[in-house]
């Protein structure tokens, strides 16, 4: 069982360095029940959750895909974030890379899907991975440490660039 105040937390950090003016089109991906999306949204953001599993949705008033997300999802999105997205955090960071748009991040478990990782497979280990994989294509990185129990290290990365493709 998670933190509770996990939620809200990183979506404070959000709002704290993504001005829901500026980056209002957020995509929550492997987003569970939608609770990441319900805290965006009371903080102003236009939130589409994608997540392939049906069980976990409980409202149909949230913005619902239920599907991967990858280059097949055509939408424009200002931001990419992801709350313990399991096998979904490298495709996050990958997909933003490819759209030229930033990434919130907070890996849990190590299941990469896009990136080859052979390293030591110790937590750590997998965020350095995940913070240079993004840095190698031209990103900046930071890393900072939410105040929630459980795996709380969360990836910040902006293209260098700020050129849309």
């Amino acid at each position: 069982m998670g933190d509770s105040k996990r939620f809200d937390l990183f979506a404070e950090y959000i709002a704290r360095n993504f001005s829901a003016s500026k980056y209002k089109r957020v995509a929550d991906i492997a987003g569970g029940q939608g609770y990441l999306q319900q805290a965006l949204r009371k903080l102003s953001y236009d939130v589409t959750t994608f997540d392939k599993r049906h069980k976990h949705v409980k409202s149909h008033k949230i913005q619902y895909k239920f599907k991967y997300f990858d280059s097949s999802v055509k939408e424009d999105f200002d931001l990419l974030v992801g709350l313990h997205p399991d096998e979904a955090t490298d495709v996050i960071i990958a997909e933003a890379i490819k759209r030229n748009v930033p990434f919130v991040v907070v890996p849990c478990c190590i299941k990469p899907t896009v990136t080859s990782f052979k390293g030591n497979q110790d937590y750590k280990a997998w965020v350095n991975h995940l913070k240079f994989f993004a840095m190698r294509k031209g990103y900046r990185v930071e890393e900072y440490q939410l105040k929630m129990d459980g795996k709380n290290i969360l990836l910040k990365g902006s293209p260098k660039s700020t050129s849309r493709r």
